[in-house]
C-alpha cells in the first residue's frame, strides 16, 4: 500500500499534545498552525517528562520530518 502523502495525515490544532517518537520522549504542546502556507507550518512548545518548556518553535514545516518525529498523543479515558 502506498504511503499517504503527508496533508492526508492528521494535522495537529492548537491546544493538542503531540508526543515525540523515541530515543526521547518529550511533549509538543501546538501553538499555532498555518495551512494557508506550502508546506504548511506548525509552532509549539517543547517540553520535557516534568512539563518544563525546553524551546520554543515557531513555523516548523509540517513534512514528512514531522509526522517521523511526532505523533499525536491520544486521550485515554477510564
Amino acid at each position: 500500500m502506498p504511503m499517504a502523502a503527508p496533508n492526508l495525515k492528521t494535522v495537529p490544532k492548537p491546544g493538542e499534545v503531540w508526543l515525540s517518537c523515541p530515543p526521547y520522549l518529550l511533549m509538543a504542546r501546538i501553538v499555532a498552525v498555518d495551512t494557508e502556507v506550502e508546506p504548511p507550518v506548525v509552532s509549539y512548545e517543547l517540553h520535557d517528562d516534568d512539563g518544563s518548556v525546553l524551546q520554543a518553535v515557531d513555523h516548523a514545516a509540517l513534512d514528512r520530518g514531522w509526522w517521523r518525529t511526532f505523533q499525536r498523543l491520544e486521550p485515554r479515558f477510564g
